[in-house]
Order: structure tokens, then sequence, then C-alpha cells
């Protein structure tokens, strides 16, 4: 008789990539997984995975049994998570997939404050950039910037951050500050990489909308990076607020032009496409938006 145990760590395999990446997202040793794999192999009378050094490749045959099994093995895990989701204790594991920038901009005590009020629930955060597939990584709940999402995303806003503009005091000392924006041309402004050739920097102050056309020498891919040059003194970055706020409260930044403001990103969390929503899940999303919200009323 055929082992569901067996199957559902063969389609995890296969999702993950590897062995090895599917022991690390169940907690098993890699050994057990192989092995496992095998016995189904051997019950089957049929290789599914041609082992390799370098990467796991599907036979014919393990294509086909796997493109059998993983949506019924998807249907038998949502099952046993919404029976789970009915007990009065919440409990289980909550997957959670974040971009470098949001969680170099997330306090660990977030995440204590959580497992100390839910003991039956274990938190697994998993950095990417944004274009992970939450359906076949078994992300539960992803939390991204909006402007990196699809339009057929299921996600939900969570809050909201201002970008300021800021610059180390060293930098300031040596190039001066600025008084008004348009003098931002003469002075080193760092960039996202993302960006190609010039780039426009949106401002709203008291005189209304301001567009200024930015250079720059430095460029850098996350937020984080852009941020670590700014307190280095390699010039002046506009950045999220929820990024910078402590490094202006310990002196490392100083906010420049602060009566200006550029638009506000929205951070969202971000589901697998049609898939029950876990309550742990759910639970813990509306734990991070309520400290996003106390920080913004602060």
């Amino acid at each position: 008789m055929l082992d569901l145990n067996e199957i559902y760590l063969f389609v995890e395999v296969v999702r993950a990539g590897s062995f090895a990446g599917a022991a690390r997202r169940l907690g098993m040793p890699s050994t057990t997984v192989s092995r496992r794999v095998q016995q189904l192999e051997d019950a089957l009378k049929n290789r599914l995975i041609l082992r390799t050094t370098r990467k796991l490749t599907l036979t014919a045959v393990g294509q086909a049994y796997y493109e059998q099994c993983a949506q019924n093995i998807e249907q038998l895990v949502l099952a046993s998570q919404e029976a789970a989701d009915t007990h009065p204790e919440p409990a289980g594991p909550v997957r959670v997939a974040l971009t470098a920038d949001f969680f170099e901009a997330f306090p660990i005590s977030w995440i204590t404050d959580f497992l100390a009020a839910y003991p039956g629930i274990t938190l697994e955060l998993v950095i990417d950039n944004a274009d992970l597939d939450l359906t076949s990584s078994g992300v539960d709940v992803a939390f991204r910037p909006e402007f990196l999402l699809n339009e057929n995303s299921t996600r939900r806003v969570i809050g909201t951050s201002r970008w300021r503009l800021v610059a180390a005091p060293n930098y300031l000392e040596c190039r001066g500050i600025p008084k008004f924006p348009d003098e931002l041309v003469r002075h080193a402004c760092l960039l996202f990489s993302r960006h190609s050739g010039p780039v426009t920097w949106h401002l709203y102050g008291p005189d209304g909308h301001v567009q200024v056309e930015i250079r720059g020498r430095f460029l850098a891919s996350t937020a984080n990076l852009v941020r670590q040059a700014a307190i280095e003194g390699l010039g002046i970055a506009l950045l999220p607020e929820l990024l910078v706020n402590q490094d202006i409260e310990a002196g490392r930044l100083t906010a420049v032009l602060d009566e200006y403001r550029s638009d506000e990103s929205k951070f969202c969390a971000v589901f697998p496409s049609h898939r029950h929503i876990r309550r742990v899940a759910a639970m813990f999303v509306e734990h991070i938006q309520n400290k996003l919200m106390a920080i913004r009323n602060e």
C-alpha cells in the first residue's frame, strides 16, 4: 500500500527543487527525505527522480506522477489546515516571505510579541526578492510593497509609509544643507538600481508638487543598501520613513527638506491565489498591521 506521507514528501522535494530544500522547509534530515522518496519509488517500481550532484531532474514518469499528485496533496493539506483552524487555540506553522527591505525595517520585537501571545504557533521567515511563487513554495503570506505586485495578486493593504529625504550629518557639513528642492541637482543623490537613466523625485510641500530630475553616482538594488550608503555620507537619499526613523532619532541620519514629502508607499500582505487563508496566517497579518498602524499614529 502506498504511503501518503511519502507522496507528500515527493511533492515537496519537487516544489523545493532539491532534497535539502524540502528537508529545511519540513524540518527533517535530508537523508530521511531521500530515503522516504526512494521507498516510494520502490513501491511504484519506477524511478521518479534522477539524482545528480548539481540538480534534481524528474523522469517522464516522475513528471506525470507529480502533476497528478500535487493538486490532490494540496487539497489534503488544505483540508487538514481548515480542520485545525476550528480548534479554539490557534496552533501550527506559519511560513512568511519578506523582501529584504521589509525585513530590515521589521523590528524583531514584533515577532517576540506574536510568539509570546500564541505559544502553539511556529513561525518561519523567508527572505525573497518578490518573485517567489507563493503556491509552490508553501508560503502562507508574503509582505511586499504594492509597486512590486501584479494586478492579479490576492492582496490586502496593511499599512503605508511616507518617504523622507535624509543624509548623514558629515555629508551635510561638507556639502551644505539644501534649502529648496531644486538645489538637490547640485548634490550627490543615492538611487535605486531598478531605475535607468535620470530619475525624477516627486516632492510635495509648501509650494505644492515639485519635480526634481536627479542623477547619482551610487545605485543599489535595495532600500537598505541605499540607507547604509547615506549613513556612510555618500549623499542624500529618499527612503521610507519606516526604514530611517530610528536612524534619525539616533543621529546617524538627518532629515533634509523635511517640509517636503514624497508619495506614500503601500505595504501589502499577499496570499497564494485560490488557497484557503489559514487562520494563523490571518492572525499574523493582523498583528503586523496593528504594529504598522501604531507607528503611523505616533
